[in-house]
């Protein structure tokens, strides 16, 4: 027979100790716990502003926001976050200032807002409904725009009489000064007595003139700001060549085309009517106008090239590329031979009809958009196209005065 053992209370001490330590915790962690915010115990990050609270909410621009543009063309995107109200006969209204600026009827709410000036800005959207009644009220955004309008230096060292050179040609000349940006006068592009080398480096260029007031022009309603899609582009020539680089700043480069397809893509396109004045009322391609596609490549596996749409569907004859990957974009330099322009030869004052245009397509599976040299240019109208000058001014890619060669007096002996 087992003989019971005697339980003390310093046997059972350990356990309300514990005990004890739990009663505590208790109390001290109840009264902590209520001040605090859910989602503090949940691992939910808490949110800038409680989106649950709005039946329409303004996710894009964000509160605080400060915009820097640097062209007119640059919009705010502003989308609008809607809950059970797609299938009812209300109509959201945006309003900036209390002025208001766009209405939904349907969604997507997405809106790209051109401000046109500097300042600040308070935007709210209203859900309402068919007698003009507010249902509800968005949060409130402020956000600030700047317009940061540079003056480029001029890098072209031109002399006075080239300038007034090239009043002389524009005022003798017959071309679509409309069409032309920003205001109303030609590209001019100078004769060259040292070819560029077709390497994808771009210091050389530097004693050309330089154009980088491209406009949205195609679907033009996808354009946001310069950071999306912008571009520097330089051209010169000789008797034998047409040269150009173009530095494309884009936020997300994608090319996976080649030949005849390559405009699907991040690419070039340029486009020559080496008639001008006698196509001043013509719309549509004939002889003497020119299309041809650029791409640079994916940098991987798919390389720079060049196909001619126009009239030759077919890559054009001896055109060099070469393009580079930059980290915010890529740069694309070229050379076209002239004989691709039949029956016509480069003289100096001569003016063609020209555009050059980038397209950028993102993530798309085609284009998303098209800037362009000209304002309202389409691929199926040549009487879109802007203008371009062939002048010589003169060997401007050496220095007026060269330094006298080591050694070498001005005197003879």
């Amino acid at each position: 027979m087992r003989k019971k053992h005697k339980i003390f209370l310093l046997d059972k001490f350990p356990y309300i100790l514990f005990g004890i330590i739990l009663i505590f915790s208790l109390i001290v962690f109840l009264p902590i716990r209520s001040c605090m915010p859910l989602n503090f115990f949940s691992g939910a990050q808490e949110e800038t502003e409680n989106e649950l609270e709005y039946s329409i909410f303004i996710s894009s621009p964000t509160n605080n926001k400060i915009f820097s543009f640097i062209n007119q063309n640059e919009t705010v995107p502003v989308e609008i976050k809607a809950k059970e109200v797609e299938n009812t006969d209300y109509t959201i209204k945006l309003l900036i200032n209390d002025y208001e600026i766009k209405s939904f009827t349907s969604p997507p709410y997405e809106y790209n807002w051109n401000p046109g000036s500097s300042g600040e800005y308070e935007m709210i959207a209203q859900l309402v409904d068919g007698n003009g009644n507010i249902i509800s009220s968005s949060n409130k955004v402020s956000f600030t725009v700047e317009y940061e309008f540079e003056t480029a230096e001029e890098d072209t060292i031109i002399s006075i009489d080239v300038e007034e050179k090239k009043i002389k040609i524009l005022s003798q000349s017959i071309f679509r000064s409309q069409n032309t940006i920003p205001t109303g006068v030609p590209l001019f592009s100078y004769k060259c007595y040292i070819p560029p080398v077709i390497d994808g480096i771009f210091q050389e260029w530097d004693r050309f003139e330089s154009f980088t007031a491209f406009e949205p022009t195609v679907k033009k309603e996808n354009y946001t700001t310069h950071t999306d899609i912008s571009g520097t582009f330089y051209s010169c020539w000789d008797d034998d060549n047409f040269y150009f680089v173009v530095q494309v700043v884009d936020d997300v480069t994608n090319q996976k085309y080649t030949g005849n397809q390559l405009n699907k893509g991040d690419s070039i396109t340029i486009v020559f009517d080496t008639e001008l004045e006698e196509d001043m009322q013509i719309p549509f391609y004939n002889s003497d106008d020119y299309q041809i596609d650029f791409s640079p490549g994916n940098f991987s596996d798919i390389f720079e090239e060049s196909f001619m749409n126009w009239p030759s569907n077919a890559p054009p004859r001896g055109v060099n590329v070469a393009s580079i990957k930059l980290a915010n974009g890529y740069l694309l330099e070229a050379s076209i031979p002239w004989y691709n322009f039949p029956n016509y030869i480069p003289n100096d004052e001569d003016v063609l009809g020209f555009t050059i245009s980038i397209l950028d397509t993102d993530n798309l599976e085609s284009t998303e958009i098209v800037i362009s040299s000209s304002k309202i240019f389409d691929f199926n109208n040549v009487s879109t196209l802007g203008t371009i000058v062939l002048v010589d001014a003169g060997n401007i890619q050496i220095d007026e005065e060269e330094p006298a060669a080591e050694g070498t007096t001005g005197s003879t002996d």
